[in-house]
């Protein structure tokens, strides 16, 4: 048995696995790499002096001990090339290093000035209204937004995001990045390089209708809120509404005007931006907002009811002014008071769910069980922690919507029976809330949200299709039918009614008013209500789906089913609407 060889074998594959350990590390802490690698250089060295063979005639040992050294060093030399080069490269491009001491920060301006120089591709909406276009002058390239001289430009900032050298990207611009700058086709990238072109990138061509995202932005006004409006069968988002917003067009950069006043300028803005703690104009409410979402929830709650109506008993509804659930635990009552003279006693699901009668629905959420009511919440997006996965929009950054928070919540009857009329742990985002909406309105079937349409190269050539794409049943075609039902009788005759805006067209919705913790010095125990509201139109048929959250904007039956039917009214005024 030759154990040199087994010796040295055994030391190439140590340094091959250290070097391979370095090579997974971040960028940053150093540390590991460094040890990675000086470990692997004497490993190598040891395993190259046993695999290769003795010194020849006429060479002595320290000659080829010499000789294995350097080849060990070069080998060295290129695996921190490699690194560099190849597996670390996007990462080390745009690495920048923060000193702790004074905050000053050093970064590699080589991206930043390419960045400069090339065209980056145009962002249109459905109607291929530009929003965002690139113009050239003296070879430098500057971002301009077309979209604000027609709109109110700070509705598309959340939405497009900001390309500034000097904060990076965000947004649309960040996420479609290696498209919009000709980075993705690696092939075309360098033949451009080769052949001295100038680099184009592609187009975007949205989903948006600029006209529906700038009217719901007004809708909102100067309140903090969001707003999502989906079409159901397709999942095409045709507005997506953060408020308060923030104008893109500030934060770009002009080469051509002097750098310290641009810098002054730039920073100034993005100083204030980042200034308003309460506003957040920076945050996407629509698709990172966390809210509780009060009664709207009860939607899923009587989903999972009519599935489930034999250990419901929908038969035996009542609507009592409280409900004391377990001793010692606040009883859970009603928003309004003798709710029973509406909803009749015994009353049923249509009527609870139309004059939103909290103790009702807690008492199904406990006939139900956690595990029953779960289940549904799960197939409508609405996880365990758990199972939390994101967004389910790809096209841009967002949070999960969670049942609850604290590992068991459910397994306590209090927090079943809050959770069952929307409060407990619940935490949700509006385009989740939009799509809970959409799936009832396209019979039970969630279809996946989206926002890019297609992207063409400058010749006009696509390049990237999108094709709808169902998502596995939520609940049966029956049940959703007789949520639209339910959703329609909630504006018709019940809370919903400032949501019926559209005349000639039947609205469905279910409002919401989330309470949540606010307190003050003066008062510990000051409670705050967002104002919730969803909609579908029209019932029968739905085009559209509708989630509007005001934050403290207090009941949903006003203001939200207000704002959510001024929404509606508005994409229904689009001019290639068919009703």
């Amino acid at each position: 048995m030759n154990w040199r060889r087994i010796t040295g074998m055994a030391l190439l594959i140590a340094s091959m696995v250290s070097v391979g350990f370095g090579m997974t590390r971040a960028i940053e802490p150093a540390a590991a790499w460094l040890v990675a690698i000086w470990l692997a250089a004497p490993l190598l060295l040891g395993a190259l002096s046993l695999l290769f063979p003795p010194a020849p005639a006429g060479v002595t040992q320290s000659v080829r001990n010499l000789t294995l050294a350097m080849v060990t060093g070069f080998v060295i030399i290129a695996i921190q090339l490699l690194r560099q080069q190849f597996v670390h490269a996007d990462a080390l491009e745009r690495y920048v290093y923060v000193d702790e001491q004074n905050g000053q920060t050093t970064s590699n301006l080589r991206p930043v000035l390419e960045a400069l120089r090339v065209q980056r591709g145009v962002i249109v909406d459905r109607r291929e209204t530009p929003l965002v276009t690139s113009q050239v002058a003296a070879g430098v390239v500057t971002r301009t937004y077309p979209v604000g001289a027609r709109y109110d430009g700070r509705a598309f900032g959340a939405l497009l995001g900001y390309f500034t050298p000097r904060f990076g990207q965000s947004g649309l611009e960040a996420s479609y990045g290696d498209y919009l700058d000709g980075t993705r086709d690696r092939l075309k990238q360098v033949q451009d390089t080769m052949l001295g072109r100038p680099r184009r990138g592609d187009d975007l061509h949205l989903t948006i209708d600029a006209a529906l995202q700038d009217a719901a932005y007004r809708i909102l006004g100067d309140r903090r809120g969001a707003v999502v409006v989906i079409e159901p069968r397709t999942g095409a988002i045709r507005a997506l509404v953060s408020a308060p917003g923030f104008d893109p067009a500030i934060l770009a950069y002009d080469p051509a005007a002097d750098d310290a006043i641009e810098r002054a300028r730039i920073d100034g803005y993005w100083n204030a931006l980042n200034s308003e703690a309460a506003a957040q104009p920076l945050l996407n409410r629509a698709l990172q907002g966390s809210y509780p979402p009060g009664s709207i929830f009860k939607t899923i709650t009587a989903v999972s009811a009519l599935e489930h109506a034999d250990v419901a008993r929908l038969d035996a509804i009542e609507c009592p002014e409280q409900l004391v659930v377990e001793a010692g635990a606040p009883p859970v009552v009603n928003a309004v008071p003798d709710l029973a003279s509406r909803t009749g006693s015994p009353a049923d699901l249509e009527r609870i769910y139309a004059f939103s009668c909290n103790t009702a629905f807690a008492e199904l959420a406990l006939r139900l069980g956690a595990d029953r009511l779960g289940d549904t919440a799960a197939r409508f997006g609405i996880v365990a922690p758990t199972q939390a996965g994101g967004s389910p929009l790809a096209d841009l950054p967002g949070t999960a919507s969670l049942l609850y928070g604290e590992d068991g919540a459910l397994t306590r009857a209090p927090m079943l029976a809050d959770t069952g009329f929307g409060q407990g742990q619940l935490l949700v985002t509006p385009l989740q809330m939009a799509l809970m909406a959409a799936t009832i309105a396209n019979d039970g079937v969630p279809v996946r949200p989206y926002l890019v349409e297609r992207i063409t190269r400058p010749d006009g050539t696509v390049i990237r299709q999108h094709a709808p794409e169902a998502l596995p049943r939520a609940t049966s075609s029956i049940v959703a039918r007789r949520m639209r039902d339910l959703m329609r009788a909630t504006v018709a005759y019940g809370f919903g009614g400032a949501a019926d805006a559209v005349p000639g067209i039947a609205v469905g919705g279910k409002s919401g008013t989330a309470e949540y913790a606010c307190p003050t010095a003066d008062v510990p125990t000051r409670v705050c209500t967002h104002a919730w509201f969803i909609a579908i139109a029209p019932v029968a048929q739905p085009r559209y789906a509708v989630a509007v959250i005001i934050e403290d904007g207090g009941e949903g039956s006003s203001a939200g089913a207000r704002a959510a039917g001024q929404v509606l009214a508005a994409a229904f005024a689009l001019p290639d609407d068919e009703r």
